[in-house]
């Protein structure tokens, strides 16, 4: 018996699957043998020659029994980089130089697949300056054309969309002055898009910029000179999540789903994903859709990876940005699926409220009380310490913790949330740090429904562990209703009034008999 154990042991514990930023929950699979099936032969496109120093390339998605993990990128017969994408730009090359290339593709089991059919191409040769025309003006073929140019401000960051009509590269530098002492950014890569925000300003502050770009041939264009002004603290709230963010896989597609409340303010909605984890800001991954809608369906993503973590932003006018709400899709065993949390599809939450540390933490980690994880809702504050927590189901509220009640160490903060109708389903948030810098927070949009619902609060480390869990039940009500919330005198009086006329005719009818009867007795 104990033979058995020991072995059963053996065969689960390196089955577990932790993944970061997760909501505590995990996964186990357990293979009966081992994958020795490797993944279908990738096909290499034409590889274009960018630049003088820059070739992409690109191929077909490659097929698993399981799940493709990865290529691996060879030039001139030798490994060069490991990508998750059907696409690379292999820069840092010479000029007038021919390179072939071809592909692998292999699975987490380390198999690989045979090599694609391998291409060549020629780096572009060094040209001189471009001939200048008649009119004194060069060449719109040998120049960097803008299509278009957006600056977005917010309280203390601000974004800059570039296109172009053909590949470039670009710099940009900015500062309070026209020397652009602040900053400077530039990209490696000849792209026809480029977007890049810059963070840490000033509120209410004016800034001057200059962007430059390069062609192929290595000739720089002053494209855009001017000046931005951040938007004042007055739109310093960051805006409500989105509820209900979904990520349900239907094949090897992804479907994602979510609800905006009518009371919220905001511009667009921009969902980041990432295969290594949620996505923690508005650049942190690929774009995958950016509108004003609630659904959105991820075209054949888990066939290259899996799995995939999401991260749905809300975006406001004055260009604040919510903490962001999460959601993941998976392939187990050739099969999609969706993340769940234990595989009855309960939430795997303890019973009683408090505080549950992980096996090891680290000497000297800080970690936050009950008394500091705060709930904040119009005029009323809870901690996670108090003792019946009631808040208005028809109402935002907010959820804090100090910046000095954590360790600088701790990677991600995710809220759960649970449903007050059905425990099964669950809402979970990233808390990000505020404007003024003191606190993890993440703004809640109404849920519109009464009952008892818990909350959880995992904290990370920087090796994707939950080094600590924190629960608390609380109870949505709607306050509105008569009776529901006392402790406000002036709801009070308003329903009192509502009701005046049907109290007042009886009390009025009874005065008058009373007088009656009085004045009957003196004057019979």
């Amino acid at each position: 018996m104990r033979f058995l154990l020991a072995l059963l042991f053996c065969l689960v514990l390196p089955a577990t699957a932790v993944f970061a930023n997760d909501t505590g929950d995990f996964n186990i699979r357990v293979f009966g043998s081992d994958d020795i099936v490797a993944p279908t032969t990738p096909t290499l496109a034409q590889p274009t020659p960018i630049s003088t120093d820059q070739i992409d390339i690109s191929w077909s998605v490659s097929t698993d029994n399981f799940i493709v993990s990865g290529y691996v990128v060879s030039r001139n017969g030798l490994p060069i980089a490991t990508t998750t994408l059907t696409n690379y730009s292999d820069t840092g090359l010479v000029a007038s130089t021919t390179y072939t290339y071809a592909v692998r593709a292999f699975d987490p089991s380390f198999n690989y697949s045979s090599s694609s059919n391998a291409l060549s191409t020629t780096t572009l040769k060094i040209s001189p300056p471009p001939p200048v025309s008649a009119g004194g003006a060069q060449s719109t073929a040998t120049r960097v054309n803008l299509d278009k140019f957006i600056v977005t401000s917010g309280v203390s960051t601000t974004t800059f969309y570039i296109k172009t009509s053909h590949p470039a590269r670009f710099e940009m530098r900015w500062g309070r002055t026209s020397s652009y002492e602040l900053g400077y950014i530039a990209n490696t890569k000849f792209v026809s898009t480029y977007e890049t925000t810059l963070t840490g300003l000033e509120p209410a502050t004016t800034y001057e910029y200059e962007v430059i770009g390069y062609t192929p041939f290595g000739t720089a264009f002053v494209l855009e000179r001017g000046k931005f002004t951040t938007l004042g603290e007055a739109g310093a709230q960051s805006p409500a999540n989105v509820n209900r963010f979904k990520a349900v896989a239907n094949g090897l597609d992804v479907q994602l789903s979510w609800q905006l409340s009518e009371a919220a303010k905001y511009q667009y909605i921009r969902i980041v994903r990432n295969h290594l984890g949620f996505p923690s800001h508005l650049q942190d991954g690929a774009i995958v859709y950016q509108g004003d809608g609630t659904s959105f369906t991820d075209k054949n993503i888990l066939s290259q990876y899996s799995p995939v973590y999401y991260t749905a932003f809300v975006m406001d006018a004055a260009g604040n940005v919510s903490s962001g709400a999460i959601a993941k899709a998976y392939v187990v065993d050739g099969n999609p699926s969706t993340i769940k949390p234990n595989p009855e599809g309960k939430p795997d939450i303890k019973p009683a409220d408090g505080f549950t540390p992980a096996e090891e933490v680290l000497a000297g980690t800080r970690m936050p009380d009950m008394s500091e994880i705060f709930l904040h809702q119009a005029e009323v504050q809870y901690s996670f310490s108090s003792q019946n927590i009631e808040l208005d189901s028809n109402q935002y509220f907010t959820l804090s913790i100090p910046k000095t009640a954590v360790s600088d160490n701790l990677k991600t903060i995710v809220v759960t949330l649970t449903d007050p109708t059905d425990s099964r389903q669950t809402s979970s948030f990233l808390l990000r740090i505020n404007k003024n810098k003191t606190a993890y927070e993440a703004v809640i949009a109404p849920l519109g429904l009464e009952g008892t619902s818990r909350i959880l609060v995992d904290i990370y480390d920087f090796d994707a562990k939950v080094i600590g869990t924190f629960q608390k039940t609380i109870t949505f009500k709607n306050l509105y209703k008569i009776g529901a919330m006392p402790i406000f005198p002036d709801l009070i009086i308003y329903e009192l009034k509502q009701f005046a006329p049907v109290v007042a005719l009886p009390i009025l009818i009874g005065l008058l008999f009373f007088f009656y009867r009085r004045r009957h007795r003196e004057h019979p």
